[in-house]
């Protein structure tokens, strides 16, 4: 049975020290448990954290008994009715995040079948491109990406290379790296880039054609980004900035956009977006938190909506695992997107 009979919430810890909410929601015959990340600027220390337990135990628990866990749009609904804000103020949307993928793991965990299947269906046989961090600098974060994966582990293999091969942690020896890691390997090995700063267009565009560079996210106006998309080939420009800020989601700006479940509130409110972004003919991303817990949800969340690439930080080894594993559970049916800009 779908029928929820219990929604129990505590207090759990994430990487760098953080608190945040985890959620169990339990059916007779079905159990679900996530741990919501934190962004930015976290604001969930311990006293948070627990006023947030107390609002899942004692507001939102109580409300969603007897619901039907399989009525997943109905029940994130319902989560902003209980809110009643338009951005999720009241109750927070780490701990909103934290009970509709437990809703949706439970849903699963009854019909016997992995997140990913249940969420994306029995043709659900893609697998996204991983893009891997490796490295932090004072610009730039700087990440990993293998235009050509034939294996999950591709990626990993590609960012061990380049770390034996970069003589510094500049762009243009870490871009080195890249292409005799490439070579090495026999793959297609590129760098992606994570602008941590504001800089001149010409600047930015300058590194971007001077390297091999496949994927960028910018800090700027609609100015860099229409310069970006114009004068590059075969990058992914990530308009993350663009959408935050200005609430632009339009291909002539950019061509991918990362999206942080986190920063969205329920699955219902992921699932909408990753089609928003894909009927403008934008590359939707699936990307991590700054705090993340061990769960392996990202994976199967990447899968099921169909995300071609999905951005992990260089200490998350669960999350990876879990790709592994899923592309194990695929088998011959899984396939790897193609992630062409």
């Amino acid at each position: 049975m779908t029928v929820i009979e219990n929604v129990i919430g505590r207090v759990a810890v994430l990487k760098g020290g953080k608190y945040s909410v985890e959620v169990d929601v339990i059916t007779s015959s079905g159990f679900g448990r996530f741990a919501a990340p934190i962004d930015e600027n976290p604001s969930l220390y311990i006293a948070e954290a627990h006023r947030a337990v107390s609002e899942v135990d004692e507001i939102i628990g109580p409300e969603l008994i007897g619901f039907d866990a399989s009525e997943q749009e109905l029940i994130d609904s319902y989560l902003w009715e209980i809110d009643g804000t338009e951005d999720f103020s009241h109750i927070g949307a780490n701990t909103a995040l934290a009970v509709s993928i437990a809703v949706a793991k439970a849903a699963a965990s009854v019909k016997r079948m992995p997140l990913y299947s249940y969420i994306g269906g029995t043709f659900t046989t893609e697998l996204p491109v991983p893009i891997l961090e490796i490295a932090n600098g004072e610009d730039f974060d700087y990440y990993v990406m293998v235009r050509d994966l034939m294996e999950i582990t591709d990626v990993v293999d590609a960012a061990t290379k380049v770390l034996e091969n970069a003589e510094g942690s500049t762009v243009e020896a870490l871009s080195k790296a890249t292409e005799k890691a490439g070579d090495e390997l026999g793959l297609e090995v590129a760098l992606g880039l994570v602008q941590k700063r504001p800089m001149e267009t010409e600047e930015v565009l300058s590194i971007v054609e001077d390297n091999n560079i496949a994927y960028i996210k910018p800090i700027g106006d609609e100015e860099l980004f229409l310069e970006l998309i114009a004068g590059t080939h075969e990058v992914f420009v990530d308009g993350e900035h663009l959408f935050r800020e200005k609430d632009i989601l339009d291909r002539r700006y950019y061509n991918a956009l990362s999206i942080k479940p986190i920063n969205l509130g329920t699955l219902t409110d992921l699932y909408n977006l990753v089609n928003d972004a894909k009927s403008e003919r934008i590359t939707p991303i699936l990307a991590e938190a700054l705090y993340e817990s061990s769960d392996e949800a990202l994976a199967h969340l990447a899968v099921g909506l169909r995300c071609p690439a999905m951005v992990l930080r260089k200490d998350s080894i669960a999350k990876l695992n879990e790709l592994i594993r899923i592309a194990e559970d695929l088998g011959e049916r899984g396939r790897i997107i193609t992630f062409e800009g």
